[in-house]
């Protein structure tokens, strides 16, 4: 009993060995993490696209003539300030997610809305927004391609091919997770925006007192987008009410803000773009876009919410695939 205690305690511990699995493992989880981060990115620069289509809406109003938005541009302007540094701060340690550039090109855009905007043509101040929110639409877009594969399937070393290709078996949320990831990164941040911009529009024509003829054209052009984009928006939802159950249980409030938002697009066409003389209250079309876009956006959130979940069972499609 002795003998045998003492070469326990005696014997010189087995340092371990770095395997061919203990160095897949580590990079499994690298992977793992980077597309959790690239996760977490989406939805912080959702939030920003949302800020700044906020933003837009009320600087146009207020260029309109109305001035009942300027306490709250305040603190929105200190808001988008911190969620650029967040930006900013996130990215540097996950810099192949959002570059230098990147970095630089967002800072730069929003410096050049934010100074003297006041001082800005109309026309200047709306195409700077948008330039600058079609910048973050296509970031959040960029990182939707990046999440196509599950993490398991971009390291084919660790996977016998026939399971790399038994999604069914091995990825029961597979189907749905792409639909859902098309709709939450490309899909409905785009109609939202286009929603964002007859707001800005409508709310300065309406704060004017006037819509001139380009504003019409404008308008015009993007309340037909909207219609034929918000039709494939329509059969994607109901597509993804068959196939999601309640896992997203804000799908169900989309059918009655359709007719909210027809309502509204209705509303424009008659009482700003073909009204000889407007008199629709600017402050009250804000509010009745603002409530639609907030509740597509949130439809946009609890989606990246739904696709961080399932990138969370991943690990164990890992584990149970040797």
């Amino acid at each position: 009993m002795a003998a045998s205690t003492i070469n326990r305690q005696g014997a010189t511990p087995i340092a371990p060995s770095r395997s061919k699995g203990s160095s897949q493992f580590a990079h499994f989880c690298d992977l793992y993490h980077q597309r959790l981060d690239a996760l977490t990115l989406a939805k912080q620069l959702i939030h920003m696209i949302k800020a700044v289509q906020r933003h837009r809406g009320m600087t146009m109003g207020t260029l309109g003539g109305n001035q009942q938005f300027r306490d709250e541009l305040a603190h929105l302007q200190v808001q988008l300030e911190r969620r650029l540094e967040l930006l900013q701060a996130f990215s540097s340690r996950s810099s192949a997610l959002l570059s230098p550039r990147d970095q630089e090109n967002l800072s730069n855009a929003w410096l050049t809305i934010s100074r003297d905007w006041q001082e800005d043509a109309v026309i200047d101040n709306y195409e700077l927004h948008c330039h600058l929110i079609e910048q973050l639409l296509s970031m959040v877009a960029a990182l939707g391609k990046q999440l196509e594969q599950p993490t398991s399937q971009s390291m084919p070393e660790m996977v016998e091919p026939k399971v790399i290709h038994a999604d069914e078996t091995l990825y029961p949320n597979r189907f749905k997770y792409l639909e859902v990831l098309h709709f939450a990164t490309r899909l409905m941040p785009a109609v939202a925006e286009q929603i964002g911009r007859i707001r800005a529009l409508a709310t300065y024509a309406s704060a004017l007192g006037y819509c001139d003829k380009d504003f019409a054209s404008k308008l015009r052009y993007v309340i037909q987008c909207t219609r034929v984009n918000n039709e494939k928006l329509r059969h994607q939802t109901k597509r993804l009410e068959g196939l999601l159950d309640s896992d997203l249980s804000l799908l169900g409030q989309l059918k009655s803000y359709e007719i909210k938002l027809e309502f509204l697009l209705s509303m424009v066409e008659s009482d700003v773009v073909n009204a000889h003389q407007i008199n629709t209250d600017s402050s009250r079309l804000f509010s009745l876009a603002t409530d639609i876009i907030d509740v597509y956006l949130k439809v946009v959130d609890e989606g990246v919410q739904l696709l961080t979940q399932w990138h969370e069972q991943d690990i164990e499609v890992w584990v149970q695939s040797y």
